[in-house]
Order: C-alpha cells, then structure tokens, then sequence
C-alpha cells in the first residue's frame, strides 16, 4: 500500500468519526490550564483529560534537589528503574514497567534524541539539567503517536525560553572526588520574541568502578544550547533550537580471561551529540485550525579509546520532516500528521573475526491521525498511525484512551494501545565487540498494552493520590546475546511466546501546609519472558520493588528550604559470564536505600547557597553487576538570579 492511497482512506475514515461525535459533544466551561501535557498526544492538552499515566518535574524540583542529572530525577519517577554501570558519566540505562531500556523515546524540545549508534537507547548520562524547563513523563502505550521507541514511554525535556524564565541565573558547585559544576543561562523576550542561551560544564576525578584496584575513572560533559522565537505576524511565529554535548568517560574493561569481571584499564569514550530544529507555526486570528512544519535534526559521534589511541567508532544521523494540521469541529479537536525519517549508522573497527566496518541506512514515512473527544466529563482519545518502512512490512498502530471526571475530586483514566519496535542497526548487521553477528533475518518487536488508574484529590486539593495497573504482553523479543557453541560467536534472535510485564503504581504528594510537603511511591513490577523450554523467567535488571519518599520544608518567606529524597531499588537479577569454559549464571544483587539531602539558604534577592549531600547512608550497592556505583558525596555551591 502506499503512503498517499492510505492518507485517502485514513482521512475519510477520520472525517467520518468525526461528524459522527459532532451532536453529542457538551461545551466544557470548567476547564483548566495550569497543567497543559504536550506530549501526552499530538496537541496539547489539559493533564487530567489523558487517558495515560504522567509526571511532570518541574523547574522548581530541579533546582530544590539541586540535580545535575535527569536521571537522579528519573528513579524517583514511578514504575523507572535506573542502572548505573559505575559513577558519573558511565553508561546508564532506564527501564519502565519492566519494558526494555530502547523501549522509552526520548524527545528533546520534539529532537527524537534516542542514538541508532548506540542501540537505540538514549545517552542518560549526558543529560544535564542546567538549562531544562519542564520534564513531562508519559507512561503506557504511545507508538501510535510517536512510533517506534515509544513501546513503553515517551519522557520529553523541554529547554527554558524567554517566554517562561527571563533574565540572567546560574550555579557553581564544588565537592568530592574533584566534583565541579558550572551553568549559565541568559534568556530575553517578550511576546513577540525570545532569544535564550545556556552552557553547563561538569567535571570529575571520579572513582574506581571495578571491585578491584584504585584506577580513578574520570568524566566530563559540556553543554550548549541557544534558541530564539519570532512571531512574524498574529498569525505566522518561527522558531529554531540548538543544543551540542561534548563528553569524555573513562571506563574500566571487562577481563574475559581470568576473573570475568572488570579491572583496571585505560579506555574511554569520547562522545558528541547534535541537535536541531526549526519549524513554522500557522495560526489563523480565529484559532480553529492551524498548521506546523518542523524540520529536526539528531547526530551522534561516538569513539572508543584504549591507552588514548583511537579502536573503534559508531556515528548516526536521523533527518526528519513533519507536518502537522490541528483544527476544531465545536469543543473537539483533531490532528493529521505526516511525517518522513531517514537515519543512517556507521560502524568503524579493526578487522579480526570479521569486518565491522559498515554503513547502513533506512527510510520511514508515517501518517498518523489523532481524534480527541472533549465533553464535560468524559474525555476520549483515538489515534492511529501507518507506518510505511524500507526495510520493514508497513504497518498500522493504535490507541484509545479514556478519562472520566467522576467527581469534582476523582478522575479515573485508562488505555489500551499496539506498539512496534524496529530491530536495531546493531541486533541486524553485528557489533565490533566480543564477536558479535548480525541478523538481518530479525522481525519487528510487537506489543500490546494496557493500563487503568485513577487519580483522587483529598484535603481541599491539598493531596493527590495516583494509583495505576498496567500490563504489556510483547512478541517476538529479540535477544541480542545468544552464543553459538560452534563458532564461540553471539548473535540475535526473536524469542518465541510472549514477554510479560504486569504490576501497580501508587503516588502521592501532600502540601501539609504552606511550607511543608510530603511525598510517596511505590510500583510493584512482575517482568518476564520465555526460556529455552518455553518457561515464563524473570528478566534482568527489573526489579520487582521499587519506590521512595520525600519531604521539602521552606520558611514562610522562602529564605530557607530543604529537601530529603530517598529512593528505593528492590532486589534485581543480572548475568555472570565467566571465562570459558564455564557456563553464564544468574546473579542476584541486593537492595539499597539512596538517601539525598540539599540544604538552600536565599542570602540576597539575587544569591542562594547550597549545601547537598548524595547517598547519605553510603550504601555499597551494584546496578550492574561488578560495576561499583558512587558512595557517600558532599557538595557546595553557589546560585545567582538577576532579572527573572
């Protein structure tokens, strides 16, 4: 079929849903505007009419932890998962709802950030928080909307513009292990225009990873990001966004001879990421349609290094054109969207077993289709998206999302959605590391999910308590280390049966009063999938518990504030393999408790300083196994404000 047939059809079909919903929708006069979700379906919409699981941080949580990561946000995030493999700047993973870590995409101000060099997963360690905004967390099905990578999340950075934080601030911090860190950020505008720029730089001597020697493993990451909004006329605004990372990681190797584990060695990563976009906005003076064309732009460079000499080297780049139409039929709304990819890998390696060097290239053109009905009390979501793939058989993926106003304090919401995700680049032609063969024979990994929830609001709005179910059953899940006996060489296959993942989420925030907040999760995760004999077992790195607490204080008149977060990673699983001839074997690692404290005290207007303290109850813990993670750290540090 091809694309411009199937528009055709998809329109018509569309049309018809619409007009069929136009005699029984009720005019919404109660609406609310203070918590608008952009990336919860294909126009913005109010966080309590989706149907789907969300959390927001806000600029205001990243300043109170005083985090330099997303991801130290992130684990406090129901049904997230984090696995670190060692201290800053190593390679860290995020797995939700027992979903795969390339199994989440990641938008950066609308960027598909996800890295095809890299598998498909995001580069979290390079996530900076100096210059983020808004951090909105999509739970459940999304491939419909987003396609591939949004099989189980979609987590979208939105970057600060003059249009929300004007004037001058930034920070400078000091601590353990050589730790600094600096950011600037400037941002002017009205609401004609804004101009916004930010750098961040983050140092450290780093620690030993292994369990063994004193081998320092040492990082750096810079960021830069400048913006600008120019809206031309009442009816035409452009916009465009830069954002470059350079990063440096040191690492320890893995010793395959002897023990198995990592040692002490001399290698590293030297890494930098791109991204661009522009885009024009139409919008007529009446705002019941309006148009957006986008243009984005995604580069990885990736190099590894021993003794400082250049080994091997990954690069992608992915190129994307979107169009977008939104327009009104009475208090609905509807969208069409048609979308083209082309991603491109490159691989670079010394030729041993075989040749690694290698450059691949793929296309993908999407239409998707978005219907939200909008009634007083009932809100419902349809959205379908066609995919049409050169490597692939095309295909069509949906979602129907429904949120009910119960009371004026109880809404009840819940999903059910298909989702696809493409093999990678990887999984389909091999990897220069430990022998590694491709399988350009691998299918599509293919979901189905659901996920039902409510959210209560008690004490006059003052608390907000969020439970969630969920459940997500995926065929053909590719398993990119299977070992053949013959050849001593790893490959890729799609297992057979289905991959399982099921549990609960429970929130809740309470303002106890004005300067005293409380807050609470947990998730219960059950995540399996099929063995050799057919048997459902507990996939790596998933586990089963998982949650935390916090409590913020602040003086009534906000000079000074605290903030105590305490995270929660249940026991999990992980693979040993030791060197041959012995088998591979399931390791347990054990439970810890992550306990963080950040002391603030506003001395002028204009000047805040900071005392912060990670892992308080320096735990030994390992997310990864054989991979030590930081211990007990101290910082302190400096923030400045003029004109916001």
């Amino acid at each position: 079929m091809k694309i411009q047939s199937c528009a055709t059809a998809a329109t018509s079909v569309f049309c018809t849903l619409l007009l069929s919903h136009l005699a029984s929708a009720e005019p919404d006069t109660s609406e609310k505007i203070d918590q608008i979700i952009v990336s919860g379906s294909r126009t913005p919409l109010n966080i309590n009419r989706l149907g789907s699981t969300v959390s927001v941080i806000t600029r205001d949580d990243i300043e109170r932890r005083e985090a330099r990561n997303v991801s130290e946000l992130l684990r406090s995030v129901p049904g997230f998962a984090v696995s670190h493999t060692g201290v800053s700047g190593s390679q860290t993973q995020i797995r939700v709802r027992g979903a795969e870590a390339n199994h989440i995409l990641v938008m950066i101000d609308g960027v598909r950030a996800n890295d095809p060099a890299t598998g498909d997963e995001f580069r979290w360690e390079y996530l900076s928080t100096g210059n983020i905004e808004r951090i909105e967390v999509v739970r459940g099905p999304q491939g419909s909307l987003w396609g591939s990578d949004a099989v189980a999340a979609v987590v979208h950075i939105i970057t600060r513009d003059g249009s929300t934080s004007k004037g001058v601030d930034g920070f400078i911090e000091g601590g353990s292990l050589n730790t600094t860190n600096a950011a600037l950020n400037a941002a002017f505008g009205d609401n004609n225009w804004s101009l916004t720029g930010s750098i961040e730089d983050h140092e450290t001597d780093g620690q030993n990873i292994s369990r063994t020697g004193n081998e320092k493993d040492g990082a750096e990451l810079t960021t830069a990001a400048l913006s600008a909004r120019v809206m031309v006329s009442d009816v035409l605004t452009l916009r465009a966004g830069l954002r470059a990372v350079d990063a440096y990681s040191q690492f320890d190797p893995v010793d395959f001879f002897v023990t198995g584990l990592p040692v002490d060695g001399d290698v590293a990563t030297d890494t930098t990421n791109f991204y661009a976009n522009i885009g024009a906005d139409v919008t007529p003076e009446n705002g019941s349609i309006s148009h957006h064309l986008k243009v984005r732009y995604f580069d990885s460079d990736n190099h590894n290094l021993v003794d400082g000499i250049e080994d091997s080297s990954t690069a992608s780049d992915r190129m994307t054109l979107a169009w977008q139409t939104e327009f009104r039929l009475g208090d609905n709304k509807a969208s069409l969207g048609l979308e083209h990819d082309r991603t491109r890998f490159e691989q670079r390696g010394a030729v041993v077993f075989g040749d690694p060097n290698q450059d691949q290239e793929m296309d993908a053109t999407s239409l998707v289709a978005e219907y939200q009905g909008l009634s007083q009390k009932l809100t419902w979501i349809l959205s379908a998206r066609y995919d049409e793939n050169s490597d692939f058989d095309n295909v069509v993926n949906g979602r129907l999302a429904l949120s009910y106003l119960a009371t004026d304090t109880t809404t009840i919401r819940g999903s059910v959605g298909t989702g696809r995700k493409n093999p990678t680049f990887i999984e389909r032609y091999g990897f220069f590391t430990a022998g590694h063969d491709g399988n350009p024979n691998l299918r599509p990994e293919r979901s189905v999910s659901w996920e039902i929830g409510a959210r209560q609001e008690v004490a006059r709005g003052a608390a907000q308590l969020d439970v969630a179910f969920f459940r997500q059953d995926l065929k053909d899940e590719i398993n990119g280390f299977v070992f053949d006996p013959v050849t001593f060489r790893t490959t890729s296959e799609n297992l057979n049966g289905k991959s399982k993942r099921s549990g609960a989420e429970i929130s809740l925030r309470w303002s106890v009063t004005d300067t005293f907040g409380l807050s609470a999760n947990y998730t219960y995760t059950d995540s399996t999938e099929p063995d050799f004999d057919g048997k459902d077992s507990r996939e790596l790195r998933r586990p089963r518990h998982t949650g935390g607490f916090g409590a913020d204080f602040r003086t009534p008149e906000q000079r000074f504030s605290t903030t105590l977060t305490a995270d929660y990673g249940g026991e999990r699983t992980d693979i040993f393999f030791p060197p041959w001839p012995d088998p591979s074997e399931i390791v347990k690692l054990e439970n810890y408790w992550l306990v963080d404290l950040a002391v603030q005290y506003r001395a002028t207007e204009s000047v805040t300083v900071f005392v912060k303290g990670t892992n308080l109850l320096d735990e030994q813990y390992e997310q990864v196994f054989g991979y030590r993670t930081l211990g007990r750290a101290g910082y302190v540090g400096m923030r400045v404000g003029f004109g916001r």
